[in-house]
């Protein structure tokens, strides 16, 4: 029988699910790069130049023409292509990976000393794991506040160097040894206060958030309203049992909802309710990010406008 969850062990896993989420969603790091070369100032946007290669790849060579073709609706109707390349980039099957805990890791190649990279995923702790942390963590401030003479007195005969940190460093031993069990101290009590964030459910569907906000935010209704599509909507049998496509014209209101539907396969797809609620629900779960990720993509979208 599982013991009953504290309100704080609640609103930690809250605070920390809710930090877990903005690193998987690339919230931590500026999508603007500027920096300074030669006394001039540079700025580099992570919007891409064009259709992602994972859709290439996917897609028949007809399909990729017919999601080109709604693309250029969004931007006639106000979105910058860029960004949408930017967007849809984020249902690829890598960043669904990235999302979810993958990562690269510089290894050194088994001949030579070429640097090669290798794929890996790291779970993420549980609250198991984390209290191993806590325990080994108080077992060595205990061991060290024992041995505290021996291993001050040894400091100084043999002048190893004193630890130090950004914005602080220890004077004498008893000085260092005293802030490294204050320090161990302190990591025990984080592992203590440790809630491990259900990850998977965390980040499901995540990657359909940027393109649906961002058009949701950027792209006219009125425009797409005068416009009309050619969509594949599905297959249908012929008599001898062979499939074809079957093409009409739609709204271009739904421009999004069969973008999505092209990309993602009838068995994925998402009504223009759901993608609304969606957006709504991860504003009310987690507003500060919502706020964030808005704020992101406007910036891809101005600077794209210049």
């Amino acid at each position: 029988m599982s013991r009953p969850r504290s309100t704080t062990e609640r609103t930690n896993r809250k605070a920390i699910s809710e930090a877990v989420l903005a690193e998987r969603l690339g919230l931590n790091d500026p999508w603007i790069e500027r920096w300074e070369e030669n006394g001039t100032w540079r700025e580099e946007s992570f919007a891409a130049n064009q259709l992602p290669n994972f859709l290439k790849e996917k897609l028949e060579v007809d399909e990729v023409a017919t999601v080109e073709r709604m693309i250029d609706q969004l931007v006639a109707a106000g979105c910058q292509r860029s960004v949408v390349y930017f967007c849809l980039q984020q249902l690829s099957p890598a960043a669904e990976w990235s999302r979810s805990g993958g990562h690269l890791e510089g290894v050194q190649a088994q001949q030579g000393e070429e640097l090669a990279t290798q794929s890996r995923k790291k779970p993420i702790a549980t609250r198991e794991d984390m209290a191993t942390v806590a325990s080994k963590a108080r077992a060595a401030r205990k061991e060290i506040h024992s041995h505290k003479n021996e291993l001050s007195f040894t400091a100084e005969v043999v002048k190893c160097a004193l630890p130090g940190g950004v914005s602080t460093s220890a004077e004498n031993p008893d000085d260092a040894l005293l802030l490294l069990e204050s320090a161990l101290s302190w990591v025990a009590k984080l592992a203590d206060a440790y809630a491990t964030p259900m990850v998977s459910t965390l980040i499901k569907s995540k990657g359909l958030l940027y393109l649906t906000m961002y058009v949701g935010r950027h792209a006219d209704e009125g425009e797409l309203y005068g416009q009309r599509t050619d969509s594949v909507l599905a297959d249908s049998k012929k008599a001898s049992g062979d499939l074809r496509a079957r093409r009409t014209h739609l709204p271009a209101a739904n421009v999004l909802v069969n973008l999505l539907s092209m990309i993602m396969g009838a068995d994925q797809s998402w009504s223009p309710s759901e993608l609304k609620d969606k957006v709504e629900s991860f504003r009310q779960d987690h507003s500060r990010l919502h706020t964030l990720l808005g704020q992101r993509l406007s910036e891809l979208h101005q600077f794209a406008r210049r």
